[in-house]
């Protein structure tokens, strides 16, 4: 279709509309905010306390006080805990004004002590002096030209205010302050009577529909905004009581009005506890003769300060709000540029709303990104980047860290072949740039040297044979490859690595393999087949003996089209561990190798429990097994669940399971060891799982199904409708009804082939 001659060109500068329009907006948003701050900071802070109070009000009605009395008595409550701080502030500091004369001989005694420390002289006045001689030098002191004349006398008189003036100052310095409180007072009233009502209001007005979303944000951002209001109310008090104590024992005066200080300007994020300090300081200094008090006070506040700041908030705060310390930093400083002290307060609470909006709306998502302290990239995307940027040390120090928490199999699988296929599919898309593939895998090589270095490698085994490691097509193959190699070396095979040229046409015939027991071809493509399968018949042409295993690191295990047969190979693996199984497997010649599979000592096992539950013939004594596991614990329901795994061989495809319910398993299965849930709706990863909330399931325990291989093959679990205790006791019965269980699976097994 031909182009209208009147066609907007396009766009070649600037911004984008929807970008301009979003910036517009934002700052007709802050302006909005600095000009409208009198209306905002009262209505804010009420929103803030109604959430505090929201709680009290809630336990009030639960014991049968209605809504009107529940809220008067807790905003007055609220009232008389503030007036009383009020009047314990006022009533310590005109004790501190009426003790201020005692100290003043000891400040002397200090600037003299001074003095005499600096020398005969006042360092002030000599300094003074100094000034005043290098000003005569440079002609800035003395009378300037054309100023010369008779001097002008000059009066100074201190008349002293009246009566009704002193009376209107303090009345005007404290109207403002009454008139916010009395706002927020109100406000709050109303917020607490009507947030049921307020709240269905809300949701009609921001939902457009989606109740679902809408309400998993407002119970998000008040759940939050109430659990840091709580923690930080519980840190701040317990800090000035630790604070207040450590000046009762030093003897510094008035120590429960500082210790009160450091309870409120510890809102003030940053710099509210270096303010809070410094009267006790000046009073220690002013006090004591000596210096010890004043030492004393240094290092109290030194303790308290880090031992809050660096092991108590970051464990509390850190669930409590989803911040990074970064985010609490800069909101602190916008807050406060916009509104003032009052802002540094409220930063914190509005930020926390703020990142809980940007989780849930998807146009606003750059506020989580930017301001929460969740990981914005997976394992493999950061370790990635790292290849991506050559940055050698923090690659090794992230692979070391997992390496240290699972083993160096479970590294790969899980971040470094990860890792590699993303860059093959970068790969796919531009193929032209070279240097980022050259990066990636120079990268990776100086990191699995880092690794598994070749002087820690296991000696080789006698008689093993050797095993040939080959990437199949590009360097991020032989970057697989090289991985593989490293583990065979670790298990003490002998190995041989060879570059993606000698699977072409013209390297296969150049091949040595006098010696060679198996061949293992690495790929990271998503559609090798026909590469594996030549390369298979070429191979096998010129040595009919030696296996060779596929690595498909890229493929998916249920694509039907790449079978050994198919590709004319003796086994397949898609995974690391399974890679090296299989070529262990075919190294010593066992029978079997073919797709990856479970350990050969627990097939058995792992196929009679599939037909006894494939088939009531076989699952007869398996229900009534079941029903005694259920009767022994007193629960509704007791299974016996297969962990299945994508690449296991069996006789037919296992019907699609549920994978919430999969999960549990998986978790039993991974971690080999028992699982015990005894109230989902307070488990942290499972309370959403949809499996255990539509069957109503409230409690689970299961245990691994061990056979003699001693890797799960499945899972032995109970359930209840009701949350109840699980004692270590219980817990080793329901380990020994699981090894019972695949006692009988293994003696059941030959009578069912």
């Amino acid at each position: 279709m031909a182009t209208p001659d009147n066609a907007p060109l396009p766009h070649k500068g600037g911004l984008p509309l929807e970008t301009a329009a979003a910036a517009g907006f934002f700052l007709t948003l802050i302006v909005g905010l600095y000009l409208g701050q009198g209306i905002f900071v009262p209505l804010v802070l009420a929103v803030l306390l109604a959430f505090a109070l929201s709680p009290v009000v809630a336990g009030l009605r639960r014991v049968g006080l209605p809504n009107v009395v529940a809220t008067l008595v807790a905003v007055l409550g609220a009232g008389v805990m503030i007036a009383l701080v009020g009047y314990l502030v006022v009533t310590q500091l005109l004790k501190l004004a009426g003790d201020l004369p005692q100290y003043q001989s000891t400040i002397a005694a200090k600037i003299r002590s001074f003095q005499m420390t600096a020398g005969s002289e006042d360092v002030f006045e000599r300094l003074a002096q100094a000034a005043e001689r290098l000003g005569e030098q440079t002609g800035l002191s003395g009378n300037k030209p054309g100023t010369e004349g008779n001097p002008l006398p000059v009066t100074i008189a201190n008349v002293p205010p009246s009566p009704l003036a002193s009376v209107q100052g303090l009345l005007g310095s404290l109207l403002g302050p009454l008139a916010t409180g009395a706002i927020v007072t109100v406000l709050v009233i109303f917020l607490l009577l009507e947030r049921e009502d307020l709240r269905d209001r809300f949701l009609r007005l921001v939902s457009r529909g989606d109740l679902r979303t809408s309400t998993k944000v407002l119970n998000e951002s008040a759940q939050r905004v109430s659990r840091y209001l709580l923690v930080q109310f519980l840190v701040n008090a317990g800090y000035g009581v630790v604070f207040g104590a450590g000046l009762v024992l030093l003897g510094v005066p008035n120590a429960v009005l500082w210790g009160l200080f450091a309870t409120l300007f510890r809102y003030i994020p940053f710099v509210g506890t270096l303010i809070a300090v410094t009267i006790p300081l000046t009073l220690a200094f002013a006090v004591d003769p000596g210096w010890t008090m004043l030492a004393g006070v240094i290092l109290l506040y030194l303790v308290v300060e880090l031992t809050t700041t660096n092991a108590i908030e970051p464990r509390l705060y850190g669930s409590s709000t989803g911040l990074s310390a970064l985010a609490v930093l800069v909101a602190a400083i916008f807050w406060a540029t916009l509104w003032g002290p009052i802002g540094l307060l409220l930063a914190t609470p509005l930020t926390v709303c703020l990142v809980v909006i940007g989780r849930y709306v998807r146009n606003l998502a750059f506020l989580e990104i930017l301001l929460g302290s969740e990981p914005v990239l997976t394992g493999e995307q950061r370790f990635y980047q790292r290849l991506l940027a050559r940055n050698t040390e923090e690659a090794i120090d992230m692979a070391s860290s997992e390496v240290a928490e699972t083993d160096l199999p479970q590294f790969i699988d899980s971040i470094a072949l990860p890792a590699l296929r993303l860059a093959e599919a970068d790969l796919q898309l531009d193929g032209s740039d070279m240097g980022p593939r050259r990066a990636i895998v120079e990268t990776l090589s100086d990191v699995m040297d880092e690794l598994a270095p070749s002087e820690t490698m296991q000696s080789e085994l006698p008689g093993a044979g050797k095993i040939l490691v080959i990437g199949g097509r590009t360097e991020l193959d032989a970057a697989a490859a090289e991985m593989l190699s490293a583990l065979l070396k670790q298990a003490g095979v002998e190995v041989s690595q060879l570059p993606p040229m000698s699977a072409r046409r013209e390297g296969l015939g150049q091949i040595d393999l006098s010696g060679v027991n198996a061949v293992c071809l690495c790929y990271l493509g998503s559609s090798p087949k026909s590469f594996v399968r030549y390369a298979a018949r070429r191979l096998k042409a010129r040595s009919a003996e030696t296996g060779i295993l596929a690595c498909l690191f890229n493929v998916a295990s249920s694509d039907a089209d790449f079978m050994p047969a198919d590709l004319g190979v003796d086994a397949i693996a898609r995974s690391m561990k399974g890679a090296l199984t299989q070529a262990l497997t075919l190294l010593g010649g066992a029978d079997g190798a073919g797709s990856e599979a479970e350990p050969p000592s627990g097939v058995g096992q792992l196929e009679a429990l599939r037909r006894l539950q494939r088939d009531t013939r076989y699952g007869g004594w398996l229900d009534d097994f079941l029903a005694k596991v259920a009767a022994t614990f007193e629960v509704p329901l007791a299974t016996a669940s297969i962990i299945e795994r994508a690449d296991s061989s069996a006789e037919e495809p296992p019907p699609p399971a549920n994978l919430d319910a999969t999960s549990l398993y998986e978790q039993v299965g991974k971690q080999g060891s028992p699982l015990v849930i005894e109230d989902v709706a307070a488990h942290e990863h499972f309370r959403e799982n949809p499996f255990l909330l539509e069957n109503g399931i409230r409690f689970y325990a299961g245990v691994p199904l061990l056979p003699e291989s001693g890797q799960p093959v499945g899972t032995l679990s109970i359930f209840d409708v009701a949350p109840r205790q699980f004692s270590v006791a219980q817990t080793e019965s329901l380990q020994a009804l699981a090894v019972e269980l695949m006692s009988r699976v293994q003696t059941s097994a030959p009578a069912d082939r």
